[in-house]
C-alpha cells in the first residue's frame, strides 16, 4: 500500500512538474517575443531545473551510464541558456556569447553519446539506410554557408565545429529508429531536430540578422 501510494505522488509530481514547464516556457517565449528583460531574467533560468527535477523522478534507479549523459546534458544546457540570456538582455554582455557555445557544444556531445549508449537492438538506422546522411551534410553546409560571411575571422573554426557536433548529435539519435520503441524515437526525435532548429536561428540571429532588424521572432527562439 505504502509503495502504492508513493507511485501515486511520484505520478502527481511528474504531471505538476510537465506542467509548470510548459506554463514557464510559454510565459518565456511571450517575453522574449515582447523584449521584456524582467519576465526572462525570472522564466529563463528556471527552465531546466524544472526539466532536470522531472527526468530523475522518470529515470530508473540506480544511476546508469545513459541517465548520468543525459543529466550531465541537462546542467550544461542551464548553462548556455543563463549564458546566452546575459548576452540577449541588458547588459547585453557579448563575451558571454562563446561561454554559452561551448556549454551547448559539450550538451551535444553528451547527448551523443547517451544516445550512441542507449540499449537498443539490431544495426543502426543509417548503417542500414546510409542514403539518409546526405539531408544531415546539407544541413551542415548549408547552415555554414549562410553564416559564413557574418560570422567574425576569431569565431568562424568555432562555430563550424559546433555545427559538426549538433548535426553528429541529430545523426546519433536518427540512428535509433527502428532500435527503440517507436513513440519514444519519434518524441526523442522531434526534441532533437527543434533543438537544432533552435540553435541555427540563434546563428542566423547573431551573424546574420542586422542589429536593427526586427528580431521579436527570432527571440522567442532562444
Amino acid at each position: 500500500m505504502a509503495f502504492v501510494k508513493l507511485k501515486s505522488r511520484t505520478e502527481n509530481m511528474d504531471k505538476i512538474l510537465l506542467a509548470l514547464y510548459v506554463v514557464l516556457g510559454i510565459v518565456n517565449a511571450y517575453a522574449s517575443a515582447v523584449g521584456n528583460a524582467t519576465i526572462i531574467y525570472v522564466t529563463k533560468p528556471l527552465l531546466m531545473p524544472v526539466l532536470i527535477v522531472y527526468f530523475l523522478l522518470l529515470t530508473p534507479k540506480p544511476s546508469n551510464t545513459y541517465r548520468n549523459l543525459i543529466l550531465l546534458a541537462l546542467v550544461l544546457s542551464w548553462f548556455g541558456d543563463t549564458f546566452l540570456m546575459f548576452v540577449e538582455n541588458p547588459p547585453y554582455w557579448e563575451h558571454f556569447f562563446i561561454l554559452g557555445l561551448g556549454s551547448f557544444l559539450f550538451t551535444h556531445v553528451f547527448y551523443a553519446r547517451a544516445f550512441y549508449k542507449t540499449p537498443a537492438t539490431g544495426p543502426g538506422f543509417l548503417k542500414r539506410k546510409p542514403l539518409f546522411i546526405i539531408p544531415f551534410l546539407v544541413l551542415f553546409f548549408g547552415n555554414i554557408f549562410l553564416l559564413w560571411e557574418g560570422i567574425p575571422a576569431e569565431m568562424k573554426i568555432p562555430v563550424v565545429v559546433y555545427s559538426a557536433v549538433i548535426v553528429t548529435m541529430a545523426m546519433t539519435c536518427l540512428n535509433l529508429s527502428g532500435r527503440i520503441e517507436h513513440r519514444a524515437f519519434l518524441l526523442l526525435f522531434l526534441g532533437v531536430m527543434l533543438f537544432v532548429v533552435s540553435d541555427m536561428i540563434i546563428g542566423i540571429k547573431k551573424f546574420v540578422v542586422p542589429p536593427d532588424a526586427n528580431k521579436a521572432v527570432l527571440q522567442a527562439a532562444i
